[in-house]
């Protein structure tokens, strides 16, 4: 029986230009991608052309269409060239000499996960790089490998989801401002968030008790209301979470005790996490932390809301 040969297979340089120049129908474009020059990239699709036998491109009135042969070649063509920078994205995540690359809400990042780095790492081994950012989030688009997150926002369905702690949020001040008869103190400037704008309403629908303050306050990061209550300017409901430091030293008073919000902070990955890999030892010790701060401060009925 005869042996079947397959093709050749045309240089893999060639293949990249074509499908690069296919689909941004222009030599320039592809050439910019690909960091040659446009007349680089024409002579390997020449190539390829000879490879094959047959042009892939009409060429007319200085433009490039392609032919019907070219259309179906560059449109399986992208679909490998997709597969293959995933693949390459992914080996370079398991990378264990690369820092794991973490997005985290802004607030927690620098309240929470940036002062406790040192304590993660020792427990962990990993070297974290930390990135502030919230929301949605294109993880392999912006070559992140875990966000942390509040869930209060649809979350890709593509997405592992790691459920680490639930939010818990109270009113809190400083303790100057705080009289152990009688909390809080007549006329206390309330302060609000932009970036959590819905914060006071929802503990009111929630049902707590409505917190009767002076003025209002508004900042634009949840971060600087946080700061302003330290600093004695007023009472602002913060998470559980952000403040736990600060309630252990002093710096901040609970006027009510803490209660879940109905939110959850989440870790967030492109795939299921792998049992020893980097991003389940990074949930694993934080979800743990978070956990038990929650356990310190809410009893199990309240976790029942």
């Amino acid at each position: 029986m005869a042996e079947i040969r397959r093709p050749r297979l045309p240089p893999l340089g060639s293949l990249r230009a074509f499908e690069a120049t296919a689909r941004h129908g222009s030599l320039v474009a592809a050439a910019a991608e690909l960091h040659v020059t446009h007349g680089a990239v024409s002579k390997q699709i020449r190539i390829l052309e000879a490879e094959l036998g047959e042009p892939l491109f009409e060429r007319r009135n200085r433009g490039l269409f392609l032919t019907g042969r070219g259309r179906w070649l560059a449109d399986r063509l992208s679909a490998i060239v997709a597969q293959l920078d995933d693949t390459l994205a992914e080996f370079a995540r398991r990378d264990d000499d690369r820092p794991l690359v973490v997005s985290c809400e802004p607030t927690l990042c620098l309240r929470l996960l940036i002062p406790n780095l040192p304590a993660l790492r020792a427990a962990t081994g990993l070297d974290i790089r930390v990135l502030a950012a919230g929301g949605r989030i294109d993880l392999r688009r912006d070559r992140v490998d875990v966000a942390i997150r509040r869930d209060d926002f649809p979350i890709s369905g593509h997405l592992a989801v790691r459920v680490l702690a639930p939010e818990a949020m109270a009113p809190v001040c400083a303790p100057a401002l705080a009289d152990a008869t009688d909390l809080p103190v007549p006329g206390l400037p309330v302060l609000h968030t932009r970036s959590r704008a819905d914060a006071w309403p929802a503990w009111r629908r929630r049902g707590h008790p409505p917190f009767r303050g002076g003025p209002d306050v508004q900042f634009e990061h949840f971060s600087l209301a946080l700061e302003a209550a330290i600093a004695g300017q007023g009472v602002a409901l913060a998470s559980l979470h952000m403040v736990a430091d600060d309630l252990r030293v002093g710096r901040l008073v609970a006027l009510h005790p803490f209660r879940p919000d109905g939110s959850r902070y989440v870790a967030l990955t492109e795939h299921p996490m792998a049992p020893d890999g980097p991003e389940r030892r990074l949930a694993d010790w934080l979800g743990a932390r978070m956990t038990e701060t929650v356990a310190a401060h809410l009893a199990p009925s309240d976790l029942m809301e």
